[in-house]
């Protein structure tokens, strides 16, 4: 039985010059307009056709898909939004951060100062244009004894 079916194949495929291919043609639907009557031939897209896209992206395409496109709209909207928002917020960023260096040197700057200023030496040359000197000898107590009272 096999090799009978191989035999109508191998005759098949000689006697077929070139494989037919079946199309199938859209189908055709009429449409009476009631004013005229007259039958208009409106093509039915076929699955996957150029006038099926055309279709979607023609008025009647963009109107049925509104929702859509809304959404979509919205979407872009708060990206855009947001993405100003983020460059804003960097900037300021780096802004403070450029402040706070500036007052972080000031800071330190004033911190030497006063460094420098309250050391003993400092403080010896100010304390001297007043007319006070340093001491001579190390700085000593001085207590001093009440007598308890006699009661009569």
């Amino acid at each position: 039985m096999s090799g009978n079916r191989l035999n109508k194949m191998e005759e098949m495929v000689e006697t077929q010059d070139e494989p037919v291919v079946e199309a199938v043609a859209p189908e055709i639907e009429p449409v009476v307009n009631k004013e005229k009557k007259e039958n208009i031939v409106v093509p039915v897209p076929v699955k996957g056709s150029w006038r099926e896209v055309l279709d979607r992206i023609s008025y009647k395409g963009i109107v049925k898909n509104m929702p859509y496109l809304m959404f979509l709209t919205v979407l872009c909207i708060l990206y855009i939004t947001n993405n100003n928002r983020a460059i804003s917020l960097t900037r300021s960023i780096n802004d403070k951060s450029k402040e706070l260096k500036e007052l972080r040197w000031k800071y330190m700057d004033i911190q030497s100062r006063l460094m420098y200023q309250t050391s003993e030496t400092q403080m010896i040359n100010r304390s001297a244009a007043l007319g006070l000197k340093p001491l001579d000898r190390p700085a000593f107590e001085v207590k001093v004894k009440i007598p308890a009272a006699k009661e009569n």
